[in-house]
């Protein structure tokens, strides 16, 4: 399985509510619309004591993830005429982003309103298994957009799952100290 990882980022004079709300309301069901599909999620980046200081420096907002089968696939979506309304939408609720195209390794957990903890390593060596690695291939601007690209390097993304924020903060604390910048999502799955 491939997975399109977004890193967004908002524009300073939109409010973290309205970015949520458009992202959510008006731009989730068009790229529902995508072909070849397979799920997506929306990771909205809330504030938790999880979060470290890379984390905050990197200013995101959400990690939209969208998951294909294929190559074929990915890139059918990326030409598609969905695709292209999606590049028009996203001019009025994202200031820049970073495009990460992975393959995923570890099994999937899809359950709405659930929290997760992504993490983004500077290298592509990792010190401890998670459930979910994203073995990045390639990474860079978002295909045929007009936002500017966010310089963010990523050399891994892992994800772990967690049923609540307390939950996850403790899992945090037992990782002890990091060189990955650690977010914590409230996930949305569109499909």
């Amino acid at each position: 399985m491939i997975a399109a990882i977004s890193l967004m980022r908002r524009p300073d004079p939109i409010s973290l509510t309205q970015f949520r709300r458009h992202w959510r309301d008006i731009h989730g069901p068009l790229v529902c619309g995508f072909p070849g599909l397979r799920r997506y999620v929306q990771c909205h980046v809330i504030a938790s004591t999880a979060m470290n200081a890379a984390a905050r420096s990197m200013r995101i907002d959400g990690f939209p993830i969208l998951y294909f089968d294929s190559d074929e696939d990915r890139t059918r979506a990326h030409h598609s005429a969905e695709m292209a309304a999606c590049n028009v939408d996203s001019r009025q609720f994202v200031g820049a982003v970073s495009r990460v195209i992975t393959d995923v390794a570890g099994a999937l957990r899809a359950n709405a309103g659930r929290f997760s903890l992504i993490e983004i390593w500077p290298e592509h060596s990792l010190p401890a298994p998670r459930p979910v690695r994203y073995q990045v291939r390639e990474q860079g601007a978002a295909p045929n957009s007009v936002i500017p690209h966010l310089p963010v390097i990523a050399g891994a993304v892992t994800q772990t799952w967690h049923d609540s924020l307390v939950e996850l903060e403790c899992a945090v604390d037992a990782l002890g100290d990091s060189r990955a910048a650690r977010f914590v999502v409230e996930e949305h799955w569109l499909v």
